[in-house]
């Protein structure tokens, strides 16, 4: 019996290490093909990765673009720690355009790596916004810029109205993708619009999820992780971009394993520091005049930070410029789930105003 048992056990631990190796190898085999096709052509490219120190913290930033006298777009990721070290296929068709600049704030992937939760300081949206300004001015010096487009994602689009409300001398304009207006309005919409759709689609399993944990606003950040998650069923579109997400950094020559882990441990300890601090927000707190061009650019139908509450507000508000622009038929991601009309947004609208103040 117990010979039985052991070969049964050598089988499986055979099988595993099988497994693994094929992983491993279909993974390196990846890496090296993209790190190929994710090359910066001809000489005046750049691809630089590099720790600055922002706010007494080394953080980590990413630079790449075809030719380094185009403007400059720091994006700040979604998440709450979702880096995007790892996403050059979304953004390489910007890098004829762009230089672009991802960067991994303080508690997020690589930066959270190196410093670990002790060392990464005052975790408050101020003072990420603060960073955000300190490096606006690094790129501005290293990349031989005036000033620098700064764009905001999702939960990366807190930090950004916040910076560009807060020190606009540092940027040519401010664009907000799936741009949080006030969270907790966006949250009861979210959840209504969510709910709504999983119903139609005759999705129980999630519609009993939905019903479980009501309405926000919630206490525990796993009962708002499940309305999160129902988002993928509830907008198929958004749901498939966000595997595919995965894959990239998965594949991804820039991340290590090692980057991977420490992707997830930002984000759980981004969770523990911020959920309270973002669940509050409202851009109400900054009044309504912006000294910054203000752009939002937002997917028409999509469901987790629907577009309604944005247009309303940017109506509102005095900018030196300002549009609203919604994607018809595009969902959240818009930047991937409508590639090519949300690029266009940013070439025909937003570019212009880097490249006249540099002429």
């Amino acid at each position: 019996m117990w010979m039985a048992i052991l070969g049964v056990f050598v089988a499986l631990v055979v099988y595993l290490l099988a497994r693994a190796g094929r992983f491993f190898w279909i993974r390196a085999r990846k890496r090296k093909q993209n790190a190929v096709a994710f090359a910066i052509p001809g000489p005046n490219g750049i691809d630089e990765g590099r720790f600055v120190r922002l706010g007494g913290v080394e953080q980590w930033i990413q630079i790449r673009g075809e030719d380094r006298a185009n403007p400059v777009v720091l994006v700040l990721h979604g998440g709450p720690a979702t880096s995007y070290m790892g996403l050059i296929p979304i953004f390489k068709p910007w890098e004829k355009h762009f230089t672009v600049v991802a960067w991994d704030r303080r508690g997020v992937g690589r930066t959270f790596g190196r410093n670990g939760p002790r060392g990464c300081g005052e975790m408050t949206l101020e003072r990420i916004a603060a960073d955000a300004a300190e490096l606006a001015g690094f790129l501005s010096q290293h990349l031989q810029k005036r000033k620098i487009i700064l764009l905001g994602h999702s939960m990366g689009s807190i930090i950004g109205i916040t910076a560009a409300a807060r020190y606009p001398e540092a940027f040519h304009a401010y664009v907000g993708t799936e741009q949080i207006i006030d969270m907790p309005a966006n949250e009861a919409l979210s959840y209504r619009i969510i709910l709504e759709k999983v119903r139609a689609q005759g999705d129980t399993k999630r519609v009993k999820a939905l019903e479980r944990i009501g309405p926000p606003p919630y206490a525990r950040p796993r009962d708002w992780g499940t309305k999160q998650f129902a988002a993928e069923a509830a907008d198929p579109a958004y749901g498939r971009i966000s595997k595919q997400m995965h894959e990239m950094e998965r594949y991804s020559p820039n991340l290590t394993l090692r980057d991977n882990i420490n992707l997830i441990r930002g984000a759980l300890f981004c969770i523990t520091k911020l959920y309270d601090q973002w669940h509050a927000f409202e851009a109400s707190r900054f009044g309504r005049r912006y000294q910054t061009p203000i752009f939002i650019i937002e997917g028409a139908t999509d469901v987790m930070t629907p577009p309604e509450l944005a247009r309303t507000w940017i109506d509102s508000i005095e900018a030196p410029g300002k549009a609203m622009v919604e994607v018809p038929n595009a969902s959240h991601l818009v930047m991937a789930t409508a590639a090519e009309a949300y690029l266009a947004e940013l070439v025909n609208r937003v570019r212009p105003l880097a490249v006249d103040a540099a002429a």
